[in-house]
């Protein structure tokens, strides 16, 4: 990794403040002073002063009341976060668990451990990891929402998700703990007599998707308490779901005439298309071998959603230690630890030929010499319309091979089984630093950090598209034998065109062999991080308020350095332009770059008013960060620069009554991946604009011949890029409407901006001990927000409308004025640009209550909900936009409801170490964006989980747990239309429903 100069000086000043300060005199501050960490500041806030921003807390215990093994189970229930990659998504799948505030895009979340951020999540997605969070460990998680890249730097758009792990651990603890799904599939007798008419098997009741995980936790105090050590070790092996295995997933669903639902699947399947030239006939092979012109419906159509996993089969082990020394008084050394390995696989339908067979066929090709259709013809005769001299002889009158076009065979790849994706991720992060006091009155805290994850998805089952091609070329050879034309390479005649005397597939586990390949992408991630922040209580020096007397002004000024690298690398057959395998559709391109980024920040707290009347308390908080940012890839760099900063008043007009606004201006910067993924030329499709004088097609508004005008304007022209001299003089027009794209990185990004403003108050009851309650408004704009590409289509008419440099300085004509490809760079930029704008806005309620009954033991009651009132998604300058409060699929992706709450009720009961836990998760209705007539009335209906756990310390020490997860097997919504296969598949989202209901037993052991 290349340090710059200034990343060299700034190493060098961290390091000699880290020396400096351990050898500095000790001025500590009295130890009966309370110290917060509060997530959203870096200042030690005085625990007197109401919270400046909404922070959502969630404690350890519900960690272990809800059995939560992977903690984006537990993240993904609270009402501001939306699923993101889970462990419920095959595919696009990457392997690593990630969080989505507000639905803004996981990218836009920053998350951190112990108030420090943590590294990419892997190369192909950079969104962070969770696997590294110790599950175990964790004391509590504060959700922050809405910008706070003033304290934190780049990616805290949507908000933080901070995770504060337990200190100072003493002694050795053991938990173990086993679970299970369960689904009766019982009522839903819709969709189980779509299946009986389908002829799909109905699945029962059935048990899956067990999981076992243990762990152990131990720490000491050492040297008289100078110091601690925690260690953590836990496994995690959790099996498969199949969409097989439920009434709702079991297959494809679609319209049809089953209460206006049906069994819909793929057409890829043992079918053969002949296009119109050869009469426009598509044929069927039935199990008997017989080719039927094709039908359609359930029995001649491939059910590829029943094998799509509705949680991956994963295996997880993690590492963590913490330590902290104190080296002299007032100053103490720290070291965290950690890492994880995990192994997934994500499967999804047997690949399919997918139209790759769209090529020249032989007439003398052996295998389509049977008699396969009812009138007694041959494949041959019937599918290719070959002559019998042409199948006899293989050859055209002129000598040449007799090989007929345009022919499309698909046939799924039942016989080598669905494609697999093998994940396999490793991350590790090492923190190390020092913090204490001098000069009597400061703190201070330095600290490095190096992260490192690796990554490889291996791709098993997928047709290579060459031997796939090479391998249907077949002709017999002299002994009679059905042989490849081209023979190289080991080369095996793949038959689909015949089946067994019991309807059996002759295709070859050496025809399997030749044609399957193996696709591998691996990647690694490297972060280094150095920082350094001190801070002191300005009352000290004279810095306070005349009417907030005894209460100090917090200031804390700091600077950080930070460089992010990245590098993909897919092997040569996954790079072509095709993908090089049939199932993939498209290049998967390399990707290298790194980010260097040099930061100073300050914030500053100040009591203006305390113990007034009606001004208990009236505080303001502000935060600035400025960030000079260097990025490098692919032989270009560029640099940039941003400012961000946060405006927070409190006003507390009773002890019982607050009130609190703040406005952030936060960041994001663009990530190697946007920046620098390889880019490649496509050829993109125009509409036609209409028809000029002479009655001809036109796609380019601006072409014209000898005898016709352009339909545009001149001045319209001019926009994009046509000059006085070629207007009208005979521009060409798009051949067929295809033109030139060029997709990937774009080095030329600049950051995102983001403008949060929450305005709220806080009630805490003094008539009503135990009682608390809040409400906030949260309004959240995005500008300049990256997106891959915004169409030809939209930048030409763009441009041709509004002559805006958004869309014109995408636009590249040739010296004939033409879009046609006729060279590097002509035609349309449609790499990652900074075009959409994202918006959402809505209120956050809390509530929360405990208290005693006598005779009854301790209860709690916690309530927390959001309520949507805008969800708005703008693609670019212009364009219509789509407002996905309450709806999904469309442009809108997975379900955002307008309404989400989380309800929790404990019980400590009057049995010494028996406690009960409720809990209640409710998930607003959504309509579908995209196909409002679907057979469900374009809607999926609300979700309501109930959970209920329970625990009891039977012995000192020893505490027993269980519970059930959506106890009443609320049944997952279901759809016809599940949206962009990265967010749903099966007929819903599975990230974002439960599919059944989930059972856990455990044991833990402190010792």
């Amino acid at each position: 990794m290349k340090m710059s100069t200034k990343s060299k000086l700034l190493l060098s000043a961290v390091s000699f403040s880290l020396m400096m300060a351990t050898a500095a005199p000790t001025y500590a501050q009295d130890s009966d002073e309370d110290v917060v960490v509060t997530t959203g500041t870096r200042l030690n806030v005085n625990p007197n002063l109401t919270a400046a921003q909404p922070v959502l807390s969630i404690d350890a215990g519900e960690i272990s009341a809800r059995g939560i093994v992977n903690i984006e189970d537990l993240t993904n229930s609270l009402p501001q976060i939306s699923a993101a990659q889970t462990s419920e998504q095959s595919n696009g799948a990457s392997g690593t668990a990630q969080l989505d505030l507000r639905g803004l895009g996981a990218q836009r979340t920053l998350t951190l451990i112990d108030g420090r951020r943590l590294p990419y999540g892997d190369s192909s997605s950079i969104a962070v990891n969770l696997d590294l969070v110790p599950t175990n460990l964790v004391e509590r998680i504060d959700v922050l929402t809405g910008g706070a890249s003033a304290v934190y730097g780049s990616d805290a758009v949507s908000g933080v998700v901070n995770f504060i792990l337990k200190d100072d651990f003493e002694g050795v603890e053991l938990d173990v703990q086993y679970g299970f799904a369960q689904s009766s599939n019982s009522g839903q007798s819709i969709f189980k007599d779509v299946l009986r008419a389908a002829e799909v098997p109905v699945p029962g009741s059935v048990t899956d998707g067990e999981e076992i995980t243990g762990s152990v936790t131990f720490g000491t105090n050492v040297d008289g308490g100078r110091g601690n050590i925690v260690g953590f070790a836990s496994y995690q092996n959790r099996n498969d779901i199949i969409g097989a295995d439920r009434v709702g997933s079991a297959c494809t669903l679609g319209s049809g005439s089953v209460n206006g639902f049906g069994c819909v699947g793929s057409s890829n399947f043992r079918r053969f298309n002949n296009i119109s030239d050869f009469g426009g006939t598509d044929f069927f092979q039935q199990e008997d071998g017989t080719f039927t012109p094709f039908a359609g419906g359930p029995a001649e159509t491939y059910n590829f959603g029943a094998s799509n996993y509705f949680q991956r089969p994963s295996e997880r082990f993690q590492l963590y230690t913490k330590a902290n020394y104190e080296i002299v008084d007032g100053h103490e050394l720290f070291l965290d630890m950690g890492f994880t390995e995990s192994t997934s696989d994500a499967q999804i339908a047997p690949s399919a030929s997918f139209g790759f067979f769209q090529r020249s066929i032989n007439c003398d090709n052996p295998l389509l010499g049977t008699p396969v259709t009812e009138d007694g013809r041959t494949a041959a005769e019937a599918v290719l319309l070959c002559t019998p001299d042409q199948i006899a002889t293989g050859l055209n009158p002129d000598g040449s091979r007799a090989l007929i076009g345009g022919i499309t065979a698909t046939h799924r790849n039942v016989e080598g089984g669905s494609r697999n994706s093998r994940l396999e991720n490793q991350a590790m992060r090492l923190v190390g630093g020092a913090r204490g006091s001098f000069a009597e009155f400061w703190d201070y805290e330095v600290f490095g950090q190096y992260s490192k994850t690796k990554d490889q998805d291996t791709s098993t089952n997928d047709f290579l598209i060459d031997n796939l091609a090479q391998a249907i070329d077949v002709v017999t050879d002299a002994n009679g034998n059905a042989v490849c034309f081209d023979q190289s390479n080991g080369c095996v005649p793949y038959n689909i065109f015949q089946r067994g005397p019991n309807g059996e597939s002759l295709v070859s586990q050496d025809a399997l062999n030749f044609i399957q390949g193996v696709g591998i992408t691996t990647g690694q991630t490297d972060q280094l991080v150095f920082g350094a922040n001190a801070q002191a209580d300005l009352s000290n020096y004279g810095f306070v308020s005349p009417y907030a007397e005894g209460t100090g002004v917090g200031f804390l000024i700091g600077a950080e350095y930070r460089n992010d690298g990245l590098e993909a690398r897919p092997d040569q057959i996954s790079q072509r332009a095709d993908g090089g395998f049939t199932g993939v559709g498209g290049p998967t391109l390399p990707v290298a770059g790194e980010l260097d980024v040099l930061e100073i920040f300050g914030e500053i707290e100040i009591p203006l008013v305390t113990g007034m009347p009606f001004v208990e308390e009236l505080v303001f908080n502000g935060q600035y960060r400025y960030s000079d940012y260097d990025v490098s890839g692919n032989g270009v760099s560029n640099s940039f620069s941003t400012d961000t900063y946060g405006l927070q008043l409190t006003w507390a007009p009773t002890n019982d009554l607050s009130f609190r606004g703040q406005f952030q201006r936060a960041v994001r910067a663009p990530n190697v991946v946007e920046l620098f993924t390889g880019q490649s030329t496509g050829l993109p499709e125009l509409s036609e604009a209409g028809t000029d004088s002479a009655g001809n097609t036109v796609f380019d508004p601006c072409s014209s011949t000898s005898t016709t005008t352009p339909l545009a304007s001149a001045a319209a022209c001019a926009n994009t890029g046509v000059s006085l001299a070629q207007y009208n003089a005979g521009i060409p027009d798009i051949a067929a409407g295809q033109t030139q794209g060029l997709f990937g990185g774009n080095p030329n990004l600049t950051p995102e901006t983001s403008d949060t403003f929450t305005i709220g108050g806080v009630f805490t009851p003094g008539f009503l001990p135990g009682f608390s309650a809040s409400v906030d408004y949260f309004d959240i704009t995005i500008d300049d927000a990256i997106v891959s590409g915004i169409g030809s289509q939209n930048i030409l008419d763009g441009c041709l409308e509004t002559g805006e440099a958004v869309f014109c300085d995408l636009i590249q004509r040739d010296g004939a004025g033409s879009l046609n490809a006729s060279g590097p760079g002509i035609g349309f930029q449609l790499t990652n640009l900074n075009a959409a704008s994202i918006a959402t806005n809505g209120f956050d309620l809390q509530a929360n209550y405990a208290f005693d009954v006598d005779g009854l033991g301790d209860f709690g009651l916690q309530y927390a909900s959001t309520i949507l009132t805008a969800s708005d998604f703008t693609p670019f300058l212009g364009a219509e936009t789509d407002q996905c409060e309450g709806k999904f699929v469309g442009n809108c992706g997975q379900p955002t409801a307008d309404y989400r709450h989380r309800a929790v009720a404990t019980w400590n009961t009057p049995v010494e170490g028996l406690g009960v836990n409720v809990s209640w998760r409710h998930f607003g209705s959504v309509t579908n964006e995209g196909n409002p007539d679907s057979p469900n009335e374009g809607k999926l209906d609300a979700a309501n989980y109930i959970d209920v756990s329970g625990s009891w310390e039977f012995l000192d020490g020893i505490t027993a747990r269980a519970g059930v997860n959506n106890v009443f097997e609320d049944a997952f919504p279901i759809s016809v239309s599940s949206g962009p296969a990265i967010n749903g598949n099966n007929n819903t989202y599975p990230g974002v429903y439960d599919t059944g209901r989930f059972l856990f037993v455990g044991l833990n052991v402190k010792l």
